[in-house]
């Protein structure tokens, strides 16, 4: 039997209304889970997620952007979707679809952590899926396989002018403790010099359910 393997990341950052309470909250994400998510084909993980804003987000991991994209459409006909949602502030609610550049990710495991950020290229220039594949792999040998805390990497495409790094960790503190060693990293300079610094949008996500 073929493992499934991840093409699409789904990640969608919002708030929590004012009134809904954080129980309520993992009440209504595990019904949705099971009783939406865990029969749709082609999505084959979830978890919920928190930052130390105290923001929430999800992150759906789909074998395709089809599976996605299928997922997508029927979940807003769904009562346990309606049931999460009516507890979120929809103003609040940023939905970014990655597209895994590469080999797909293999499902990863055992972890709490997902450090989730966004970047494009500098002003006047324009960065190609080969050079962020080719950055990306630099980085996933020649360091993030230093650290036994890693549980999967991927560079993903967001849309036309802008890219994800999405990293699996075993914890939060791990997290970011490998991601304040990129600096000082060579293997790690070829994929910091693509981007814009200013264009970067980082956080990291521990895991709730």
């Amino acid at each position: 039997m073929t493992t499934p393997s991840v093409r699409t990341i789904g990640f969608a950052r919002y708030q929590k209304r004012a009134e809904a309470t954080i129980e309520s909250l993992l009440d209504a994400c595990l019904k949705w889970r099971t009783d939406f998510l865990d029969h749709q084909p082609g999505i084959v993980g979830h978890r919920l997620l928190r930052n130390l804003q105290g923001q929430f987000a999800d992150v759906i991991l789909a074998e395709s952007r089809d599976s996605f994209e299928t997922m997508a459409k029927l979940h807003p006909e769904a009562l346990s979707s309606q049931a999460m949602f009516a507890l979120l502030d929809p103003s609040s609610v940023v939905l970014r679809t990655n597209d895994v550049l590469g080999e797909p990710l293999q499902i990863p495991t055992d972890f709490a952590c997902v450090e989730y950020g966004t970047f494009s290229a500098k002003p006047g220039e324009t960065l190609t899926e080969p050079q962020v594949i080719a950055a990306s792999a630099e980085v996933e040998r020649d360091y993030l396989a230093r650290f036994d805390d890693t549980r999967g990497h991927v560079l993903a495409r967001v849309d036309e002018h802008s890219f994800a790094e999405i990293a699996f960790v075993s914890t939060l503190g791990a997290a970011r403790a490998i991601c304040g060693g990129y600096v000082d990293a060579p293997s790690c300079a070829n994929l910091l010099g693509l981007f814009n610094p200013d264009s970067v949008d980082l956080d990291f996500w521990y895991v709730l359910a």
